[in-house]
């Protein structure tokens, strides 16, 4: 652990966190996610999937623990916040942690084919900070590939066979490098945005 940086000890402590949440998930009855909201190294709030629990599509890991956590901060945006998580959150996960404000985001696989930010890049997007920054703030630093194989490996004593569909489909992905990759985040730009509006190129018909 000596060559690991405070921030990285933190953030494998809390992916670690995640991988045992996703089992315990998966020891429910649910698909192995887990989700944490961390101050730092304190947890604000954590969460296994619940959709099979609650009947509720939406009861995403990521979602559950960003409404636990906003809930005991008050409502407050959650821009001193990171979200952990063992999967690339997903679309809808991603725009619940862009109107959240969260401040950084890490996950351990990729997800290519659903992704919010491989396949659709909403947690990126600049678009949505830059047009509305009263509603979606910074874009987030992102930090992807934190303990994939140790998350992977919770996936596979999951379902074997499921894991291995997911892999060879291209569902879940590790990266290429043992070395996490870093997307640093940035502020709202929204004379940038509006410079981009005003010379947009017409469309001719």
């Amino acid at each position: 652990m000596g060559d690991f940086s405070a921030r990285e000890v933190i953030d494998r402590r809390m992916m670690a966190r995640c991988i045992e949440l996703s089992r315990k998930g998966a020891a429910a009855g649910e698909r192995p996610f887990g989700s944490v909201v961390a101050r730092g190294p304190e947890i604000l709030a954590e969460s296994a999937n619940c959709t099979e629990r609650d009947g509720d599509v939406s009861r995403h890991a990521e979602i559950v623990a960003i409404a636990q956590a906003q809930k005991m901060l008050g409502g407050a945006k959650l821009a001193e916040c990171t979200l952990y998580t063992n999967v690339e959150p997903c679309p809808m996960c991603a725009f619940c942690i862009r109107e959240a404000g969260i401040g950084r985001v890490v996950f351990a696989l990729g997800s290519p084919v659903m992704g919010g930010l491989s396949r659709w890049n909403v947690l990126r997007d600049d678009t949505l900070s830059d047009g509305i920054p009263f509603v979606f703030g910074a874009v987030p630093e992102v930090v992807s590939g934190v303990l994939a194989e140790e998350a992977g490996e919770a996936w596979r004593e999951w379902n074997a066979l499921a894991w291995h569909v997911i892999r060879l489909r291209g569902f879940m992905v590790a990266p290429d490098t043992a070395e996490a990759r870093v997307l640093r985040g940035h502020r709202p730009r929204p004379l940038r945005h509006l410079m981009r509006s005003l010379f947009r190129p017409v469309q001719s018909a």
